[in-house]
This record gives C-alpha cells, structure tokens and sequence, in this order.
C-alpha cells in the first residue's frame, strides 16, 4: 500500500503524457507517438517546478515501464525484415560510426579532451545520434 502511495501521482503524470502522446501518434503516425511524448515531456518540465510528490513514480515508470515497453516492441519486429534492412543500412552505419569516432578523437586532440570521456562521447554519438 505504501509502494502505490508513494508511486501513484508519478505514475498518473506518466500516463496523463503518455496517453494523448499515443493519439497524436496514431493521428500522425510518420512523427509518431514516442516524439511527443518526449516533447510534451520537456515542455512540462519547463513549466513544473515542484515535482516531490510524483519523482518516484516517474522514475519508477521510466525505468520498468519503459524497458517492458522496448522488449515487447522487439517481439513484434519480422526479423526477415530486419535483415533485409540492416544488409541494405550496413554501408551507412559503418561510415557514420567511423566518423563519428574519427571526430571525436580528433576533438580529443585538438581540445586535450579525455581518452575516456572522448570515446564515450563519439561511441554515444555513434550509435544513437
């Protein structure tokens, strides 16, 4: 009882963002429900300064929530599809993962960056920018 408590409100705001997220995502499906979430995420933040009550609960739906939400995403890939477009993307991964290594290893040179951090950096940049 304590654990709904605590986690409730969090939970609520998580769910007040994610459900018109999902219908504008259904509404405009090339943009995609994910992005507004993310964007009504942000503009919330700017907006909500005293977040207490519902830090807990955010962080818990973030965290678990958001790792289901992912798993189950990956169960619905047709993995003949995956491989058709992962042949066809491979030329262009590898260019964009090797420039993005070769600029932050030159940044780390040029701007006495380190090793460390210019690797995490370029590797982050890399695969998810």
């Amino acid at each position: 009882m304590n654990w709904i408590k605590k986690n409730l409100p969090g939970i609520l705001v998580c769910l007040a963002i994610a459900t018109p997220a999902w219908l504008l995502g259904k509404t405009l499906p090339v943009i995609g429900g994910a992005v507004f979430s993310i964007l009504l995420g942000m503009v919330i933040t700017l907006f909500w300064e005293e977040k207490k009550g519902a830090a807990s609960g955010i962080k818990w739906t973030s965290k678990y929530i958001l790792q289901m939400a992912v798993v189950l995403l990956g169960f619905g890939m047709d993995l003949q599809v995956v491989v058709k477009t992962g042949r066809q993307s491979l030329p262009i991964i590898i260019c964009t993962i090797s420039t993005s290594l070769l600029l932050a290893w030159l940044l780390h040179k040029s701007l006495n960056i380190p090793g460390k951090i210019s690797t995490l950096i370029g590797v982050g940049s890399s695969i998810c920018g």
